[in-house]
């Protein structure tokens, strides 16, 4: 008995070294964020951003990329978008810049209550009119501020945009970003 307890201990500490070593080794790899390939130039560079892709997407994390670069480039970093990524909410051609994060939000499907299915649209928000607004989940001031924002400043290009907003934080963001699209 004394025996199987000593070979347990050692087959235990063994395995413990050989999984640290493995974690090791795929953590000095500079090319790779979140264990995806990001064709990362260097750590020193400065022609490159860190930018975080999540949602409907393949490998969401964090990318370097050059700032030059467009959205459609981060998504292939990214191992591409979902069977169920929703077209009409993003821009790939919309250039990477000064931008930080992008969300790839899903397809709307129908929502069923008991016996009914209720069919549902998302709200473009950058035609919608003040009322679709609220009924997308934005307060009676911050619909009107959309509006205004979006006639001064040109339409939205990305659904993080909506952030740009006075009024609209981080919090509203989470709780109508699968209700809204840019077209």
């Amino acid at each position: 008995m004394f025996k199987v307890i000593v070979i347990g201990i050692i087959v235990t500490i063994v395995g413990l070294f050989v999984l640290s070593g493995v974690h090791k080794a795929g953590s000095d790899n500079p090319s790779s964020v979140n264990g995806y390939s990001t064709n990362l130039i260097g750590e020193s560079d400065n022609n490159t951003v860190k930018v975080a892709i999540s949602g409907e997407i393949s490998h969401p994390g964090s990318y370097f990329i050059s700032p030059e670069k467009t959205l459609g480039d981060l998504i292939t970093m990214a191992g591409g978008a979902s069977e169920d990524a929703d077209s009409k909410c993003f821009n790939t051609s919309l250039t990477i810049a000064t931008r930080t994060s992008f969300y790839i939000a899903p397809v709307l499907t129908s929502t069923s209550t008991g016996c009914v299915v209720t069919e549902s649209s998302k709200i473009n928000i950058n035609s919608a009119e003040v009322a679709d607004l609220i009924v997308a989940g934005f307060t009676s001031s911050q619909g009107p501020s959309l509006i205004t924002y979006r006639t001064e400043s040109g339409s939205f290009e990305a659904l993080e945009d909506i952030m740009n907003v006075k009024g609209i934080a981080k919090g509203t963001f989470e709780k109508v970003k699968n209700k809204i699209c840019l077209m």
